[in-house]
């Protein structure tokens, strides 16, 4: 029961307290710094868009080439521990 008392208090502990409201030119005040800074040019934005995505490109054509370079190499480990007559079962 204090338990839930104790919730309760924290639930209702903002009971009564006013919204903080901003002041009337706080936007322009914003708006104003922003400005100040000087825009990106958007083919500068397409450049790096395109830059970004010729670097995903790339890497997924590294990983899949280094994946199919593993599996080949695999095969052929398999290859060379067969027996050297092709035979998959030793004759004794």
């Amino acid at each position: 029961m204090e338990a839930q008392n104790w919730i309760n208090s924290i639930i209702n502990s903002t009971d009564g307290h006013q919204a903080a409201e901003p002041s009337d030119d706080l936007f322009i005040k914003i708006q104003a710094r922003i400005d100040q800074y000087p825009r990106v040019s958007t083919s500068a934005v397409w450049l790096a868009a395109a830059s970004f995505l010729l670097l995903i490109g790339l890497n997924f054509k590294a990983l899949k080439q280094v994946h199919h370079t593993q599996k080949n190499q695999s095969v052929s480990e398999i290859a060379s521990d067969l027996n050297k007559s092709n035979q998959l079962y030793q004759h004794e």
